[in-house]
């Protein structure tokens, strides 16, 4: 789409294109977005200062949270403030450029990473030997596991066409108890400016932990004019999590599960008497300490139901699930068929443990 479409080509043409298809020797410092995601764009200035970020995706398909009508309004966005400098750090009251992050220079700084990779390193390499790297540094958090969180997220539905316009705040949602509407347009998130929606969600994903953050609109007035208005947004405790079962880096998680299996198909749905709608995992094998072995799961039990949930999940669902209601410490309650009876049972969720110091 951004060779052949003649818009985005005519755009196009008043930058200074570049492509990257993968990450050895990249600066982290810099270039730092999802790297779980499918595609990602930079707009930067020539000292390689970020205006802008485009990309992202979710637990639906690949290219989802993208389109051609949100890129090249984010490319329009971008010329505008490079033409406008000065009058758009006036108006907007907001930085222009967003500044380089600390972390390792490159993949290769990542001591797990030079130790045991060679050859090309894929984006969700990168996020992997982080992880891992956290974990074996002493340094994991468990927010490590939901990074760029969602505008859904604090309650804000964005017009996917537009990118970083409010389209619906979700009743009792963060975001609405703080008086955000639809019809905002989304032009800061704290300190950093927003010209897409991966913008929000880089400005969520940099948040402190102090559970609020500032946005930043352009709300329209009753003559027609746009003028901006800073809204503090109390944040709940769990506004970050959401489904990691597609990110690929999930993998390399320090989760001791210690468990392997797999969602019943069709046919062994209707064989076994489940419904399609019904969670039904299962357990093919256990090994090792960890979840599976605390909860005292065997072979060819069924899960059925985690607390009251019994919603169909795949295998790496449930395990998102999991990662998503519970820390280490807390009680885990699952419901099994076992030998055709029911039976809950009950562990601690395992601390965080992985052997692993290389990525498959």
């Amino acid at each position: 789409m951004a060779h052949d479409d003649p818009e985005i080509k005519r755009l196009r043409a008043r930058f200074v294109c570049v492509r990257l298809t993968r990450m050895n020797g990249v600066d982290l410092r810099r270039f730092e977005f999802d790297y779980d995601t499918t595609w990602a764009a930079f707009f930067l200035d020539q000292q390689l200062n970020v205006y802008s970020r485009y990309g992202g995706r979710d637990e639906n398909k690949p290219e989802g949270r993208m389109c051609k009508e949100s890129l090249l309004q984010t490319m329009r966005e971008v010329l505008e403030t490079h033409d406008h400098r000065s009058e758009s750090a006036n108006k907007f009251d907001l930085p222009i450029v967003q500044l380089p992050t600390k972390t390792f220079e490159s993949p290769e700084r990542i001591p797990l990473l030079s130790a045991s990779h060679e050859g090309c390193v894929h984006c969700h390499q990168v996020r992997e030997y982080r992880m891992l790297q956290s974990y074996h540094d002493g340094n994991f958090q468990r927010k490590m596991l939901f990074p760029y969180p969602l505008p859904k997220n604090i309650g804000m539905t964005v017009d996917e066409k537009h990118g970083h316009r409010i389209e619906k705040t979700a009743p009792d949602s963060a975001a609405a108890k703080a008086g955000l509407q639809a019809g905002d347009v989304v032009v800061g998130i704290n300190n950093v400016p927003v010209h897409s929606e991966f913008d929000i969600r880089w400005g969520l994903h940099h948040a402190p932990d102090n559970r609020q953050v500032v946005v930043t609109v352009l709300r329209r007035g009753a003559a027609g004019n746009q003028k901006p208005l800073r809204v503090p947004i109390a944040l709940p405790a769990d506004w970050r999590e959401t489904d990691i079962s597609w990110r690929k880096s999930m993998r390399s998680v320090p989760f001791p599960l210690a468990t392997r299996g797999y969602a019943l198909t069709r046919s062994q749905r209707k064989d076994e008497g489940f419904r399609e709608d019904q969670l039904a995992i299962r357990i093919i094998s256990v090994r090792g300490p960890g979840l599976g072995s605390n909860l005292g799961l065997n072979k060819r039990d069924i899960v059925v139901a985690i607390e009251k949930s019994a919603r169909h999940r795949t295998f790496d669902e449930f395990r998102s699930d999991l990662l998503r209601r519970y820390k280490p410490g807390d009680t885990v309650r699952i419901t099994i068929l076992r030998d055709g009876n029911r039976v809950n049972v009950a562990a601690t969720f395992p601390d965080w443990f992985t052997a692993e110091n290389a990525v498959p």
